[in-house]
């Protein structure tokens, strides 16, 4: 079953075109490797999946919805998460605060549920199997962990389409592998992934 289409998308940049009609789809629990070389632009068209730049033209359908109004909030709300390669956290804060900003719980004072935001995070890394404390401020944990943090945030949004970014950069090849791993249990689940690397034994 088809999960993500995009269709005819263009793109220009001061009158210079980056996308040409572009057409490009993903299945349901699909891993889909998108390739190019620098200023491809495959950047540019998972940043207009992600509501960071808007298209010129074309239309996009996902889950069985098509996006019109298309903001980065809007595309969390629907299900897709865009793990970026520039890592999106706070250094200054704990595990379990990054995983739970803007989405923190609260009790019926209003005041900040630590125990159970601590508690949750704790169950979510157990699932993926990755041993990373959710007290620890993320300014110590290793780049490998951090990258680990980034996609166990997305999984918390309840994302259904994962656009991971040049996600092994910064892993060794034990993380790699554990990457992967994950990748491919969420797979089974009935999650997609786009994958952007330009590494070919790893595709």
């Amino acid at each position: 079953m088809e999960m993500l289409n995009m269709t005819d998308i263009s793109k220009s940049f001061f009158g210079v075109a980056v996308l040409k009609h572009i057409n490009f789809s993903v299945a349901q629990g699909e891993v889909h490797a998108l390739l190019g070389e620098n200023g491809a632009g495959k950047s540019t068209l998972m940043n207009i999946l992600a509501g960071v730049h808007t298209r010129d033209s074309g239309s996009i359908t996902f889950d069985g919805q098509k996006l019109d109004q298309i903001s980065v909030a809007a595309v969390e709300r629907a299900g897709i998460a865009f793990v970026h390669q520039e890592l999106n956290l706070f250094n200054d804060r704990t595990v379990y605060e990054n995983i739970f900003l803007r989405k923190e719980i609260t009790n019926k004072l209003g005041m900040l549920n630590k125990k159970a935001m601590i508690e949750q995070s704790r169950t979510l890394f157990e699932s993926l199997g990755v041993d990373i404390a959710p007290r620890a401020m993320v300014s110590e944990l290793e780049t490998g962990k951090k990258q680990l943090l980034e996609i166990a945030k997305a999984l918390h949004t309840k994302a259904k389409l994962f656009i991971l970014d040049e996600p092994t950069t910064a892993l060794n090849n034990e993380e790699t592998a554990h990457l992967f791993s994950i990748v491919r249990r969420l797979k089974e689940q009935g999650n997609s992934f786009i994958f952007i690397s330009h590494k070919m034994t790893e595709i």
